[in-house]
């Protein structure tokens, strides 16, 4: 009997931990698991825009522009957007091979699952080997279904820590700063 009793104590403990992940929204989960466009083997550096953006008509990616990225005096990668057409590829250069990378990405899947957004690459999301974070880029997130901005992240300027900055519809637009841990330990 007193084991049955204990087990019914801790019974809610063990369904909450079960569950924990479930606690986390939709976005948020979808901004944790985002994967980057670039790598390179540690943060940090500097940026060179070699040629001015230009942003689509359209939509809300860059159709023209270029932008170097630099470390220790080295362009490491570059990336093009285009000429001004509209067209939502740009191509990264990096050890001397070219691979093109979709801006909008309409469809996706997290934990087999479909997205509940679309989503645009406005600067590239950007990896280090030396950090466990997305350390540079900004991506948006649109509504699947109606098509409206749901949220902007900044994942800041390739330094090698947690931080990120959101803006959302819902906060009228304001910014606010947030830490990728709190996901991470969700």
């Amino acid at each position: 009997m007193k084991k049955a009793i204990i087990i019914l104590l801790f019974l809610p403990i063990l369904i909450y931990s079960c569950n924990k992940n479930k606690n986390i929204d939709d976005l948020s989960r979808e901004i944790s698991l985002e994967s980057a466009q670039i790598t390179f083997s540690n943060s940090g550096g500097e940026i060179n825009i070699t040629e001015s953006f230009i942003k689509s008509l359209s939509n809300d990616y860059y159709t023209a522009g270029e932008i170097e990225f630099i470390q220790n005096g080295d362009i490491v990668a570059k990336v093009n957007f285009g000429d001004g057409e509209e067209n939502s590829l740009a191509n990264l250069t990096q050890n001397g091979i070219v691979s093109p990378f979709d801006l909008q990405i309409d469809e996706s899947y997290y934990d087999g699952k479909k997205s509940k957004y679309k989503k645009v690459i406005v600067e590239p999301l950007i990896k280090s080997n030396d950090c466990e974070y997305i350390i540079a880029g900004i991506i948006k997130y649109f509504d699947y279904n109606s098509g409206e901005w749901v949220a902007t992240i900044d994942f800041g300027n390739r330094t090698c820590d947690e931080w990120a900055t959101k803006t959302t519809h819902d906060d009228n637009g304001e910014a606010f700063v947030f830490s990728l841990d709190d996901w991470k330990k969700q």
